[in-house]
């Protein structure tokens, strides 16, 4: 008994010590995402290349947080797209009217690359000011 109480105790600190690390390296490294998209949101980014969209992207989806419009992309791209962003933004804004979707209250647009890093985080939504 006497020397299973220290070693017990030396496994909870290990074990304890191993979490707190784990945690605070995720929370301090750049945001990541499931690398893969559900189905329906290879379906719609499917429809996205079709459309003349962007050949990189492998999955899209778009959802309505709380009256934000947030919209979500998988691409292949490795670094991102660059001084190429603004035409990438503009041909999804545009396929995504065209289905549809109203971007008149502006919208939050994360874009992941294969790993799941986050590459481009992009909000234009309106600050409130009340």
């Amino acid at each position: 008994m006497k020397r299973t109480l220290p070693a017990l105790l030396l496994a909870t600190v290990a074990l304890i010590s191993g979490c707190t690390e784990s945690s605070r390296s995720s929370v301090d490294g750049p945001p990541t995402i499931s690398a893969s998209p559900a189905g329906a949101d290879s379906d719609l980014a499917a429809r996205y290349r079709n459309a003349g969209g962007h050949r990189d992207v492998y999955g899209l989806k778009y959802a309505n947080r709380q009256g934000v419009l947030e919209l979500t992309v998988w691409t292949r791209k490795r670094s991102g797209y660059g001084p190429g962003f603004d035409d990438f933004d503009k041909t999804l804004t545009s396929f995504l009217t065209g289905q549809g979707v109203s971007l008149a209250q502006g919208y939050v647009l994360n874009v992941y690359g294969p790993e799941g890093t986050r590459l481009h985080h992009y909000d234009t939504t309106m600050e409130k000011t009340s």
